[in-house]
Formats: structure tokens, C-alpha cells, sequence
């Protein structure tokens, strides 16, 4: 996964183009009045994610969570100019847009295999509408995680999601895979926390991994891979196991030259590690469309 670079466009910046072309003007006087609670929102939002304790931003005061007992009376407000001033009008589009853009190669951040069509709100609109329209609350997504992410809010630190603009994830290789000896090839995809990791990153690092079922979105990709790819890598193997061992292991030096936790990367490794399959996981009768 590659972490998008943080927006540098403000709250403030925010609602004056989501405001522009408005015809309800009592709606902008409501909203433009909200704004010093949104730079609030939007200071205490940057403080608490900067300082690594992103499950603060739960109870912090300054985001007004909206509760049943504590309800936003501009709720209904703050989620209009996000789905109106944001994403159907042409200024916030734009916006919108240049947020989608920030994901490398437009994959979402939060899987690595999506691509990204929409923007994930990482604190749920619906409990922090301060936040609808806060850039750095803002996160490039493809719908599959922005739907298994949903609006729930984490009841402990070591469920926070991850959070593509503060979390700090490092440079090492932590994302591993595992050749299982199957009819067709399969293979078990695990997080290996890294020693520079705090111990509660490392549970909300294997959270999000299972969270947004990456073990099995990862294995079928790499089933088509293998498949696509068994016909050279058996003509590697009749010229030497070595060869195909040496081959598969350069494969995965140059994607982890890109990205160290592709699952490109990963499964590399492993095949380049694993002696079945370059003695016996060649040989078996491969299948990808039984008869049914």
C-alpha cells in the first residue's frame, strides 16, 4: 500500500469553495457561521493525529461528535455541503477531484488493489459532521474498503483504522506471504509486525488487514497471476530449478523496489523461498475453471 501525500487545502479553503454557487442563502449564512468550530475541529483533528493518539479524536471536544444526547443542530447542513458543495457542484468537484488524484497510480491507499472512485470520510460524517468537508478527514478510496470500512466508530485503540496521512508504517518489508502446497496453487497472505512498531500499531495494522479482507483479496489476485504465469515458469524450471529460483527472487526485488508490502512483493519471496514449488507445484495438473 502507498500512503497518499496529506491535502494542503484547509477547512477554510474548503467551505468557500463548497459555498460558491449556493442559491439558499440562509443555508451559507448557517454555514459560514460554523466556521471557527470548524478550524477548531480542524486544529484539534491535526494535534491529536500528529501526536499518534488518532483514537482521541473520538472524544475530543473540539470535533463535537454528534450524539443522541448531544446532537449538532447544523448536521443536516454540514452533510449537504459535503454531498451538494462538494461532490455534485462543478468548484467542488474540483476539490474533490484533486483529493482522488493524491493516491499513487490511482490505487486506494487503504487495500493497494482498488481502484480509487470515491473519498472515504476516516472519521464517519454521521457522528463528526464538522468534519464532512475537512480535507485531512478526506481519504482516497475505492468503494469495496469505503463500504467495509462503513460509518462505526472503533470502540478501542487497537481497532482506530489506519489512517493514510498520520500513521507511519516505515520502509520494511512487514506485509509476508505463504506458498500453500494446493491443486491450483494458492497463497496465505499475513502481516509480520516490524520492530519499530509499537505494540498497538502492530494489532491495528493486523486489524486492518482482516478488516478489509485482505488475505483473500490479495490470494485471488495472485491465483490469476499464477495461472497467467505457470506456462514461462515451467520453462524456467526444465532449463533448472535455480534459474527459476534466481529469476523469481530478481521479480521480487524489482516490485519491492516500487512498493515492499505489494502483494506482488510478497508472493515473489515466497515462491523464490518455497521448495514445492519449484519441485513439485510445477508439476500438478493446474485448474482454474474446473467443470462444474
Amino acid at each position: 500500500m502507498h500512503w497518499p501525500r496529506r491535502p494542503e487545502t484547509t477547512v477554510t479553503q474548503a467551505l468557500d469553495v463548497c459555498c460558491t454557487g449556493m442559491r439558499d442563502d440562509a443555508e451559507e449564512t448557517r454555514l459560514r457561521d460554523r466556521l471557527v468550530d470548524m478550524q477548531t475541529a480542524e486544529a484539534s483533528y491535526q494535534r491529536r493525529a500528529e501526536d499518534g493518539d488518532l483514537h482521541g479524536l473520538l472524544t475530543e471536544p473540539g470535533l463535537r461528535r454528534h450524539t443522541n444526547d448531544n446532537p449538532d443542530p447544523d448536521k443536516q447542513a454540514l452533510l449537504r455541503i459535503y454531498d451538494l458543495g462538494m461532490v455534485t457542484r462543478k468548484e467542488g468537484r474540483a476539490l474533490y477531484d484533486r483529493i482522488k488524484a493524491r493516491a499513487l497510480y490511482g490505487n486506494c491507499p487503504l487495500c493497494g488493489i482498488g481502484e480509487v472512485d470515491t473519498l472515504d470520510h476516516y472519521l464517519p460524517k454521521a457522528h463528526f459532521p464538522l468534519c464532512s468537508i475537512m480535507p485531512i478527514n478526506l481519504v482516497p478510496a475505492c468503494m469495496h474498503c469505503n463500504h467495509d470500512k462503513g460509518p462505526a466508530v472503533p470502540g478501542s485503540p487497537d481497532t482506530q483504522p489506519l489512517h493514510p496521512y498520520f500513521d507511519q508504517l516505515g520502509q520494511g518489508r512487514w506485509l509476508v506471504a505463504e506458498i500453500l502446497p494446493t491443486t491450483p496453487v494458492a497463497v496465505r497472505f499475513s502481516v509480520q509486525a516490524l520492530p519499530e512498531w509499537s505494540d498497538e500499531l502492530a494489532v491495528r495494522v493486523k486489524h486492518h488487514f482482516i478488516e478489509y479482507d485482505l488475505d483473500r483479496r490479495y490470494g485471488l489476485k495472485a491465483a490469476v497471476h499464477l495461472a497467467g504465469r505457470r506456462h514461462r515458469h515451467r520453462q524456467l524450471l526444465d532449463m533448472g530449478a535455480e534459474l527459476l529460483r534466481e529469476t523469481l527472487r530478481e521479480d521480487a526485488e524489482s516490485w519491492m523496489q516500487s512498493n515492499p508490502n505489494a502483494w506482488e512483493t510478497a508472493l515473489h519471496f515466497a515462491l523464490a523461498d518455497s521448495d514445492w514449488y519449484l519441485t513439485k507445484g510445477l508439476d500438478e495438473e493446474q485448474t482454474l475453471h474446473p467443470d462444474v
